[in-house]
């Protein structure tokens, strides 16, 4: 076992928790097929839940996203034995993400929290209010976050399957965020519950680097 096929082992397990971490942040009961499963809006129901669950949603992400980070690093050391520049894209890309990924997962935990406290003493109108000054802050870290973590690790990895820089089958291409949330949105569409379309992206990341790893054994 080479180091590629160890780290890939481990960002399946990384990825696991990090998709774990939306499920607190999603509304408990019937899937609602209309809700978002993160974002910037204000929701009551945050009231009437612990507030463990946030507080676990946020450390699971914390856990979870450091594995999914070292798996792209590595996808970039793979690509760059044949193409250099995409390699260091990649790298330039993954490391944004480590800042803004974090970053955003915090704002969505904190909210909540705010929420819970304020409700007490303000009108629900007033609470949101409040809690809704916070989202320019976050706004800019949403966008940079949903072009590196979901759109640009998806296009230079694919540039690499199908420009060969990356010594894996052409069908590998599919092993990505955009794919995930794809199948996943469908499955909550049937009504079916589902954890994070980026975490699991990054489970696919993680398996397309075991494949990778295989390859150079």
């Amino acid at each position: 076992m080479n180091i590629y096929i160890a780290f890939g082992i481990f960002g399946i397990i990384s990825g696991i928790a990090a998709a774990l971490a939306d499920v607190p942040l999603v509304k408990p009961g019937k899937v609602d097929t209309s809700e978002r499963l993160i974002g910037v809006e204000v929701n009551p129901w945050w009231a009437g839940v612990p507030s463990e669950r946030f507080k676990l949603s946020f450390w699971l992400s914390f856990l979870g996203q450091p594995g999914a980070y070292i798996t792209m690093w590595l996808l970039a050391n793979l690509i760059s034995q044949n193409n250099e520049v995409l390699a260091t894209a990649l790298k330039i890309n993954t490391f944004i993400g480590c800042y803004t990924g974090l970053l955003c997962h915090v704002a969505y935990c904190i909210k909540p929290l705010l929420y819970q406290k304020l409700c007490k003493k303000m009108t629900d109108e007033e609470s949101a209010k409040v809690l809704k000054s916070i989202n320019p802050v976050i706004k800019a870290p949403m966008i940079i976050g949903f072009l590196t973590l979901w759109l640009g690790g998806t296009v230079m990895v694919a540039i690499a399957i199908f420009t060969g820089a990356l010594a894996v089958p052409k069908l590998c291409v599919l092993l990505n965020p955009v794919t995930s949330i794809i199948v996943l949105m469908i499955l909550k569409k049937c009504g079916i519950k589902i954890i994070g379309p980026l975490g699991v992206g990054f489970v696919l990341f993680s398996i397309l680097l075991i494949i990778a790893g295989i390859q150079v054994v």
